[in-house]
């Protein structure tokens, strides 16, 4: 019996390292964030991995979880942050086109034209809010998500600054179709004009609901077992 035993745990070990190795091959990002090391990043402390030692990139995410403190009134997440200097290096854990990413409620990758303050503001809010709502988050609506990303991080190029009232920088009745759209195939492609029209709803959506309180509340209707649609 012992010699089988150890006969089924050494199969289960090669199975396992087949699956990481396939993991590697197939899904960088997944494995990058695993171990950041494997990829030539670097530990800058607090679960930040950087290509290049440079405190700069520390004090770009600790002002990012700053702006999400800011607006719930305290940070519940505690992502893995991965930031890329170079192009090959954003392409090596899986990066494309994009800035940014967030996954899931765990880590996200900054490219070298993400690695700043709104960039990693946004993904930190949609972590934030998928750690919030826990089991539920995949049930937020990708615009209401994506818009609300866009204010956290008060992104100029989709909102209008704070002090002038209305913040969207579309007439509201142009996005508000928004909310009935496939969110992954709206727009044409490689256009963020999604982005200002989510952003614009999403700004009155919180106007009208209270502000970052109005946002605790959904969360906690939500995580109580209601629909986000019941909310508006």
């Amino acid at each position: 019996m012992p010699k089988r035993r150890w006969i089924i745990a050494g199969v289960v070990a090669g199975l396992l390292g087949l699956a990481v190795g396939a993991t590697a091959v197939a899904a960088p990002s997944i494995a990058a964030i695993a171990c950041p090391q494997c990829y030539g990043l670097s530990s800058l402390g607090d679960g930040v991995y950087a290509e290049r030692d440079d405190a700069a990139y520390h004090r770009t995410v600790d002002a990012a979880e700053q702006r999400i403190s800011a607006f719930y009134g305290e940070r519940t997440s505690d992502a893995r942050v991965l930031i890329c200097a170079t192009a090959e290096c954003y392409r090596s854990i899986g990066g494309g086109g994009e800035k940014g990413q967030a996954f899931g409620r765990w880590a996200l990758r900054l490219s070298p034209d993400g690695a700043n303050e709104t960039i990693a503001t946004h993904e930190l809010a949609h972590i934030e809010l998928h750690q919030r709502l826990g089991s539920e988050y995949e049930s937020v609506p990708d615009w209401f998500d994506e818009g609300l990303a866009v204010l956290i991080s008060d992104d100029p190029r989709y909102l209008d600054p704070a002090n002038g009232g209305n913040r969207c920088r579309v007439p509201y009745e142009e996005a508000a179709p928004i909310v009935d759209a496939d969110w992954a195939t709206f727009g044409e492609p490689g256009s963020d004009r999604k982005y200002l029209l989510a952003a614009c709803v999403v700004s009155h959506w919180v106007d009208e609901h209270g502000g970052a309180a109005g946002v605790l509340i959904m969360i906690s209707d939500m995580r109580s077992g209601k629909r986000f649609s019941e909310l508006q």
